[in-house]
């Protein structure tokens, strides 16, 4: 398969604005899920992880906290010394993002129940 052969077979869509509005939002609405659910600093991460499930922010949807999800997961393996992501910080301890997607699939898990 030649490279116009692949184009063509794989029905690419140009990336519009809308698109990076769309991708913006996303981002957006990640981060403040974030903010919501993990607070701002490591200490606001122990009453989420002592609690029997953590306090649900209002306003986001089970698919919000999945990409969450997905994100955190990216940054927990990140930090686990994976090369592509030596940009990192090195004070951010593994713990406190092992903590992060602890709590966001206990989230996860507590709305699916519901």
């Amino acid at each position: 398969m030649d490279e116009a052969e692949f184009d063509s077979a794989a029905n690419w869509k140009p990336f519009e604005r809308a698109d990076a509005a769309k991708a913006e939002a996303q981002a957006v609405r990640c981060t403040s899920l974030a903010a919501a659910l993990w607070g701002k600093t490591s200490g606001d991460l122990q009453p989420q992880l002592r609690s029997p499930h953590p306090v649900i922010p209002p306003g986001f949807e089970l698919t919000d906290f999945r990409k969450l999800e997905q994100w955190a997961q990216s940054m927990t393996s990140a930090c686990s010394g994976d090369p592509r992501f030596s940009w990192l910080p090195r004070t951010q301890r593994l713990t406190e993002w092992q903590a992060r997607l602890e709590i966001v699939r206990r989230a996860i898990e507590y709305l699916e129940r519901q």
